[in-house]
């Protein structure tokens, strides 16, 4: 470490630059398949240094997934504000931002998420608060005339979440790729509770991809 740099800043940047490697390689290698040892490796670190800045690996796990979980859902509410989208255009950021998150993803990381209850328990946090945004979400929707009205948007929200469980429990991903999955899944729901003229904006968008 340089001499005029300060202690304290470089620990603040060390401690962030340790939760975007740590999140890269559980994603893409699996949580079990990831030691402490390759994480230090990975940024010319001791192992000692790594320990005194996150002292275990779920600890470690768990701040990284709350790094990303910050970091998109402030991207998301950024999105959201400007004056210059409406709930189709939000609907279709979260969309591609899924679908770059899930090529970078294999299944074992989903699956071994479940062996870490703290993790479990921050996952189950940010579920209630995206409820919470969701429903505001619809109603937005609804009023805008994007999305249908006579919609229970509580009951759609829990068969998403029952379909992606299902896709995990099944092992679904082993026949087709997450992204493959998610993609027909999200698309069935949105063209469901979208009204026309929501479901013709959707499609020109999707039309404008392909091209």
């Amino acid at each position: 470490m340089a001499k005029n740099i300060n202690p304290e800043a470089y620990r603040e940047s060390l401690r962030w630059k340790i939760l975007q490697v740590a999140m890269r390689e559980f994603m893409s290698k699996g949580i079990r398949a990831v030691k402490m040892d390759d994480i230090a490796y990975h940024l010319t670190i001791s192992k000692r240094t790594l320990y005194e800045v996150y002292s275990n690996k779920e600890v470690l796990l768990l701040e990284s997934i709350r790094y990303m979980e910050e970091q998109n859902n402030r991207h998301m509410m950024e999105f959201s504000a400007s004056k210059e989208y409406h709930v189709i255009d939000i609907l279709m950021e979260f969309y591609h931002m899924q679908m770059d998150m899930l090529s970078h993803i294999i299944p074992e990381f989903l699956l071994e998420l479940q062996r870490y209850p703290l993790v479990m328990e921050y996952i189950g946090e940010c579920r209630k608060l995206r409820d919470i945004q969701k429903r505001d979400f619809f109603q937005r929707g609804v009023a805008d005339g994007y999305f249908r009205a006579d919609v229970d948007y509580e009951i759609v929200s829990r068969i998403g979440e029952a379909s992606m469980n299902h896709v995990m429990e099944s092992r679904m991903y082993n026949d087709y790729e997450l992204k493959h999955i998610f993609r027909n899944i999200i698309l069935l729901f949105i063209r469901g509770f979208c009204t026309e003229k929501g479901i013709a904006e959707i499609d020109m968008r999707m039309k404008e991809e392909k091209e």
